[in-house]
This record gives C-alpha cells, structure tokens and sequence, in this order.
C-alpha cells in the first residue's frame, strides 16, 4: 500500500509547524519522481518494442501500486481504454479505474499548494467512485475507501469524508490511529454538524491509543474547541487544566511542540472567556454578526467583564508577538473579538485589518478580511466595504496557500450576501453595485448579478421615496434619475436570468427584471421577457405576467395587442384577484381604441362585482377612471356641440346630460370616499369643470326664441345654480391649497390644479356676469403668479373685465403690463409656457405685439381720448 501523508488533527487547514516536513516530503517527491519517470520511460520503450494487451499493462500497473509507485501506475492506466461494452474486459473497471484514481491521488497529495492540491483532487475522486460503484478490486477496498476520505476531507465536502473514512476503519482497523483524528473533524464539520458525536470520536481515540504525550495534546486541542462551541465551559476549562498537566515535562526540556501547545492553550483560555461572555449576551431578532459577535453586544458587557476582556488582550498581544505566525494570525481575530466586546470597534478593526494583510494569505486572512468589511458595513462606510472586497477577491484568486474548501465556499457566499444587505440598509447602494461587479468568478456570475440587481432596484426605490414631494408627487429629476436605476435593475436581473436558463431559478429571476424594467417605465425591455416568462411559467401563475404584458403594450400604444393579453387573463382565469387588475387595463387599452363603451363596460364591472369593496385599490381606480373617462367624454361632446346652430345644439346637450350627469355622480362619489387624495384632488377641479359644463344645457335653451318669462327665470337660474356650484367649488380647491401651501410645497400636479382653479374661479365669475368681482380676481391671480407665465392669462382677463366696466384705459394698460410682464419671465420658464397657458413665449409675444399695435392705431384715431 503507498505510503500517503498521514493527516494530522487538520491537516487540510494548517501548515503551522511543518517546515521540516514540508522539506523532506519535498525531498522525498523528487526521489519518486525521478523513479516514476525512469521507469516510465523503459515501459514506454519496452511496450513500443512489440504488441502488449491491457490485461498485461494493467498487471504491471499493479504490481507499480504494491510496489509504492501509484503515480506510476496510474499512469500505465491510462494508456489503455477500457471497453465498457465489452464483457471480457468489464472485469478489468474496476482495477482499471482505481489505478487512475490512485494516481491521481498521490500526485496531489505530492503538492504543497492547498490550492493545486484540491484541483487535483477534485480529478482523483471520479475514477475512486467508479471503482467503488464498481466494486474495489480484491484487497483495495480500504486504500480506495481512505483515499476518497482524505480527498473528500481536502475539498471540503465533510459529510462524504466522513462516509468513507469510517468504511476504511471498518474494513482495516489498523488504520484507525492514522483516520480517527481525521474522522473527528469531519464529523465536526459536516453541514449538520454533530460535535458531540466527534468528541466521542476523539474520546474513543485517546482511549483506544497508546498516544504520546504531543498527539494526546493534538487530539485534545480540537476537543477543547469543540467543547468550548458546545458551550460546555466546565469540561473545556478541565480539558485545558488536564493539557497543561501533559506538557510540564516537555515545556521543562523546552521541546517544540510543547512550547507550541502552551501558545495553543493559551490561545484557547482567551477563546473559552469570550464564548463564556457570548453566552450570556442576549442577542436581539435581526441583530448583526461581527466576526461572530452580535453588534451590540458590548452593552451587555459588565465593567468586571471589559476588564477582564482588557487582560486577556494583553496575553494576546504576546501571542502576536512570540508564536508562530499560524497561531499569532488566530490570535489577532480574537483579540479583534475581545474589542467588540469591550466596546472598541476602531481597535478591533485594526486587528481584523492586519489580519487580513498578513502573508501569506490563508484562511484566517479570509476570516479578518469577511469581519472587516462586517464591520465596515455595520458602521455604513461603503468605499471602504469595496476596497476590502476587491482586496479579499485579488488576494483569493492569487493565493497558492488558501483553501478555499466546499464549506468556506458557502460560508464566503453566505456572509458576503449579509455584507450586502447592510451596505443596502445603510443607503450604500454604489458600493453594493461595486462589491457585486468585482466578485462573480468567487461568488458565481448569477449571484453576484442579483446582488447588483437588488441594489439597483432599492436604490431606485430610495430615490423615488427622497424626491417624493407634497401630494406624493415625484419631481421629474427623481423621477428620471430612480427610472435609470430601475433599467440597471431590469438588465442585471435579465442577465442573471440567462445565466440560469436551464435551472428552477430561470423564471423566478426572469420576473424580477420584468418588473424592474415596469417600476422603471421601460415598458419595452420589458415585452421580450414577458413573452418568454408566459412560455415557461406554470399556467396558473400566468395571470400576473399577462396582466403586466397588457399593461406594456398598452404603454406602448399598442392596445389592441394589449387587450389580447387582458381579455386572455379576464376569460381563462375566472377566479384569479388578477383579473380584475385586467379589467382596469382593458378597460384604459379600450378607450385608447376609441371603445368608450367597452371600457365603461369593463368599469362597472370591477365596481358591481361583490368581490371588491371601496378599500381596494383596484376599485379605487376604476371608480377614479370611471368618473374621468365620463368627463372626458362629456367635454368633448359638449365643445363639439356648442358650434352648432342652436337647435342642434340644444338636442346634442341634452343627448350629452346624462352622460354628463354620471360623470358627476362618480366624481363626486370618488371625491367623498378618498379625500384628499391626489387622484381625489383632480377630481374635485374636474367636478368643478363638470358643473360648468352641466350649465350649458339652460344658457342655449335661454337663447330659445318665444320663452315665458317663467321659463327664462327657470332657466337663468338653473344655469346660475350650476355656475355657482362650480364657483364654490373652485373657491374650496384655493383655500384647501392655500392652506396645504402653508405647510409645505405643492407638488406641480397641486400647482397646476391650484392655477386652474384660480382662472376658473375668475372665468365663473365672468360668465355669472359679476365682472368687478372677475376683475379682482384675475388681478389677485396676476400678483401671485408675478413673473411667471400665468400671469399673462390673468393680466389679459383683468383686461377684458375693464373694458367690460367701461375702463378702456385701464384695459390698455394692462396689455401693456403684459407685453413688460413677457420679457421679465426667466428663460427657465421656456419649456412650461404651452404647459401652464394657451401659447408658447414666441407666440405669446407675437399676439401682445398685434395687441399693443392695434391699441396704438386706436389711440391715434381717437387721438388719445380713451378713458
């Protein structure tokens, strides 16, 4: 059997103390190197000299395996191709395949670089499960059985290392002093891991061994670890006490390893006081880990504790100092413990900062360098989060001396992901997006693209809630810049998404770019991956994706398209709650297609259904759209019918009233119940519009020729009645946003309603005949939009309502003002002139030129004589 390196308590994890065995392993590995390459050399003459079978190539390998020489041997086996189809040499597999295993094997365990070591690995256990599955050839069944231990020890998958190296001990029980040590970390290191089955692992070595004094210290050093992560503090401090006691007559002679066991022990004092401190802190739900201490641990820590912890850290500082540099390494990331503890994180963060810089980079680096940026995170400094990742993702992909096993791989993912969340917590979200874009060849591409995604879309989110002002309107800047964060959101996202095609993952992530992409307005993106997302999602959760496919076509302008998808959802999904959310969008695609019928259909719907009540949002808004989509339709009858002649008139207007009439009653039902709304807000103007709309039925028909004197009276009041409904209510709308006014800004959507109303209040008053109270209020409108492009309007009411009271030469002036009014707006206000009045600056100054020549040409014929 090859004489492999024997493992020590962990001997994947450490190097301490191995100088000189690294030299002679070393010395030895040229030695079989040198004979393996020699004796390849003349069976490669030999074989080219005449016909040999694989049989016989296989015999001489395994003679080269009895011999000690396995690299050999598993390299005379792969010369040779097994026909597995062939029944003659079927019976050849499994030597066959333990031979390359075998030889791959020892190759690896030749290498000093954990690294290198775990790669060749990785190639070794193939074969090794082949011949087990197999069956081993006759007498190998241990050899193959430790060898996959060991292998799956050094990679990392603990719970397989433990399988097969018990089936080692089982079949050669003279292996067990060399496995059992080895068995015990793997049982301790399993993803569910069972330390009290360890330690009775290690119990039953030290019992069953006649151990020396420095592998009794080895084996009870991981006890003490392992009792002290069990929190069985009583037997840790007697195990402890018992191992002090061992290495007195060693410690006396000054050997070594005794000297390195005192270090150790001492190492493992100060570890068993802080876990005794531990496990009286009472750590909050949610509470962060740092360096496995919760955050705010040090407010439970006493005063006799903190000087305590104080003490321990000056034994600490020794072991920086005096050890070795494996155990001064371990040493720094519990004294960087001891500080949290005692309430120093800028000391600790010292600590964990030289740890992590220390060469060469192991795994305690990678532990110094994860609490680190633990650390960083929880006190909210990104850049420096990001200058620690990018240092951990160099250091990690260079080092020849980290092993990075299957459990640290996770573990590293695990508490990176953590990292993340706080950065994001703490509004962090640049360093988020850095940290992600630099750790995908450690982290995965997929991952590390959600990670980034995530962080895009909250601080898309975050963006819009800080610009969101009065009436929970965001301003266009917020706005513009939370939308380009979402398209980084939806773009990470659908890359994740490709990534993971071919797992369960696909349409889950596929959802969350769609919806990035939405919450961004980017409707377009969003359309390929909902076409993709409908074919590969389960039929029963489609509802939500045709809902979200209606609602971008239809912002697309492509309704007819999108009330394919809503009328799929509406009609093959009954009882789905999504289908009411189809409703309000087919109802909005079918109105954009000129059905108001349909769409009015499809509203009442949603509001007599019995499913919905008045608190859901989605009846909310169909009351809302209902309400609108009548006015809107009213309106525009109405102006078209006031162009034509009377009779005509008359009868559209009256065709037109109980549309009109609906209109109002939704309206008016929408501004009651959701009060003050900012939906509820234009509702209460448009109800106001509506009023004056409703007035136009009774002035045509007092235009009727042959009228009462009764019918007339009726008439002028039925119109007066309207007209004054429409005045207070655009009187209540101006003080309600006057008094909004004084406690914070309007929103733009608030100011415009605030404008609107102020014109309609002076244009009610006007057509109610009261002109001086119209000319006040187009002169109180003037002064609070003073150089603002409102103004104008106001100004050139206040203008006709003079001329109206005989004041011609107040109504000139007034145009004047206008036109000096024009050139003091700032060129700011360019882009908001066809927003906010009838003209743009270019035209507005063209039509108070006309104005103000037209005035001058009446001025010199009546040769100045206007009052």
């Amino acid at each position: 059997m090859p004489d492999s390196d024997k493992p020590n308590s962990d001997a994947a994890e450490s190097d301490a103390g191995s100088s000189g065995l690294s030299l002679s392993v070393a010395t030895a590995g040229t030695a079989v190197v040198a004979t393996m390459t020699g004796f390849a050399y003349l069976f490669s003459l030999w074989a080219s000299s005449g016909d040999i079978s694989p049989e016989q190539t296989l015999k001489i390998a395994s003679a080269q395996y009895v011999a000690g020489n396995a690299i050999v041997a598993g390299e005379l086996a792969d010369t040779i191709v097994i026909d597995e189809e062939s029944e003659t040499e079927q019976e050849w597999l499994p030597l066959h395949s333990f031979l390359l295993g075998a030889g791959q094997f020892e190759k690896a365990m030749l290498l000093d670089s954990p690294r290198a070591r775990r790669e060749e690995l990785q190639l070794a256990i193939p074969p090794l499960l082949r011949a087990e599955q197999a069956g081993f050839p006759e007498g190998r069944s241990a050899d193959g059985h430790r060898m996959l231990g060991l292998a799956f020890q050094q990679v990392g998958d603990y719970e397989a290392a433990a399988k097969h190296l018990q089936a080692a001990i089982d079949v050669d029980l003279t292996l067990r002093g060399e496995l059992v040590p080895v068995l015990a970390v793997a049982r301790a290191r399993r993803p569910h891991e069972n330390l009290n089955e360890a330690i009775l692992a290690i119990d039953e070595y030290l019992n069953g061994e006649s151990l020396d004094a420095e592998h009794q210290i080895e084996a009870y050093l991981m006890k003490i670890d392992w009792l002290i992560r069990l929190r069985r503090f009583k037997e840790a401090e007697s195990t402890i006490k018992l191992s002090y006691k061992i290495i007195a007559p060693a410690l006396q002679k000054h050997a070594r390893w005794s000297l390195a066991a005192r270090d150790e022990l001492s190492l493992k004092d100060a570890e068993l006081v802080i876990k005794k401190y531990l496990s009286s802190v009472q750590r909050a739900h949610g509470e962060r880990l740092i360096a496995d201490i919760p955050a705010k641990a040090n407010e439970q820590i006493s005063e006799a504790q903190r000087e305590t912890l104080m003490k321990i850290l000056k034994e600490l500082a020794v072991l920086q100092r005096e050890a070795e540099p494996a155990l001064a390494s371990r040493s720094r990331l519990t004294a960087a413990q001891a500080f949290l503890l005692a309430g120093e994180p800028d000391l600790a963060l010292a600590e964990l900062t030289q740890l992590r810089q220390q060469r060469p980079f192991r795994e305690d680096g990678l532990e110094g360098g994860l609490s680190e940026m633990e650390l960083l995170a929880n006190h909210g400094q990104g850049a420096e989060s990001v200058q620690t990742a990018k240092y951990l993702v160099r250091e990690m992909q260079q080092s020849r001396h980290l092993n990075f096993t299957q459990k640290k791989e996770a573990e590293f993912r695990s508490r990176i992901t953590e990292i993340l969340a706080v950065l994001r917590e703490s509004g962090e979200y640049a360093a988020v997006v850095e940290i992600a874009e630099s750790i995908p060849s450690l982290f995965g591409e997929a991952p590390a693209l959600i990670e980034k995604a995530i962080a895009y879309r909250d601080w898309g989110d975050a963006t819009l809630k800080a610009g969101r002002g009065r009436g929970d309107e965001v301003s266009r800047d917020a706005f513009a810049t939370a939308r380009a964060r979402f398209r980084g959101a939806g773009d990470a996202f659908a890359s994740a998404a490709e990534k993971q095609f071919d797992t369960i993952e696909y349409v889950p992530t596929l959802w969350q770019a769609i919806d990035s992409y939405q919450r961004g307005r980017h409707f377009s993106k969003s359309i390929p991956l909902l076409e993709n997302f409908l074919r590969y999602e389960e039929r029963l959760k489609q509802p939500a994706g045709l809902v979200a496919h209606g609602r971008a076509l239809l912002a697309e302008g492509r309704p007819d398209e999108a009330m394919d998808s809503l009328q799929t959802c509406i009609i093959e999904f009954t009882r789905d709650p999504m289908r009411y959310e189809a409703r309000l969008l087919a109802a909005q695609a079918a109105a954009d297609s000129h059905n108001n019928e349909e769409a009015k259909r499809l509203l009442v719907e949603n509001l007599s259904d019995g499913q919905l009540t008045p608190q859901s949002p989605v009846w909310r808004d169909s009351l809302f759209t209902l309400g609108e989509l009548l006015y809107a339709e009213s309106d525009l009858a109405t102006l078209a019918a006031l162009a034509l002649p009377l009779d005509e008139k008359i009868e559209k207007l009256r065709e037109i009233e109980p549309d009109l009439n609906e209109a109002l009653r939704r309206l008016n039902e929408a501004v009651d119940r959701y009060w003050p709304l900012p939906r509820a807000q234009a509702a209460a103007y448009e109800l106001a519009r509506g009023q004056l709309l409703a007035s136009r039925l009774p002035e045509a028909e007092l235009e009727s020729e042959n009228l009462l004197d009764a019918a007339q009276r009726d008439l002028r009041q039925k119109a007066n009645r309207y007209r004054q409904s429409a005045l207070d209510r655009f009187t209540a709308m101006v003080r309600f946003m006057d008094m909004a006014e004084r406690d914070d800004d309007l929103s733009e959507k608030q100011n415009a309603i605030l404008r609107n109303s102020l014109l309609g209040q002076a244009d009610t008053l006007k057509s109610m005949r009261r002109y001086a109270e119209a000319a006040d209020a187009y002169r109180d409108m003037s002064l609070r939009y003073m150089n603002e492009p409102p103004a104008l309007e106001a100004l050139l009411g206040q203008s006709r309502m003079a001329r109206i009271l005989g004041r011609d030469r107040e109504a000139d002036m007034l145009i004047s003002q206008a036109a000096v009014v024009l050139d003091r707006i700032g060129e700011q206000w360019d882009d908001r002139f066809d927003e906010m009045t009838r003209f743009s600056r270019d035209d507005w100054r063209n039509y108070l030129q006309w104005m103000t020549g037209r005035l001058d040409q009446a001025s010199r014929l009546s040769g100045g004589n206007r009052r």
